[in-house]
């Protein structure tokens, strides 16, 4: 997966990113959270379950805190 970063002010204070995936076919959701450097602009996910439903959100983050998430629509890995 990859993204853009976001724009606006706080921007150029961003120090990392955080990727939440929850596996919306096996309740309860427990994410899986992985950390990502402020230079990054993609994630490898792996250990995805071939047909459950997924959503992938990406937050930045900075001094402050974490910032507004970046929702997926459903993905459906094969």
């Amino acid at each position: 997966m990859s993204w853009s970063p976001p724009a606006g002010p706080y921007s150029d204070s961003i120090n990392r990113y955080a990727v939440w995936v929850y596996d919306k076919s096996t309740p309860p959701n427990f994410p899986v959270i992985t950390g990502h450097p402020a230079s990054a602009r993609s994630a490898h996910i792996t250990g995805l379950t071939p047909g459950h439903e997924y959503v992938v959100l990406v937050c930045a983050w900075n001094a402050s805190g974490e910032g507004k998430p970046s929702i997926s629509g459903s993905l459906y890995p094969r």
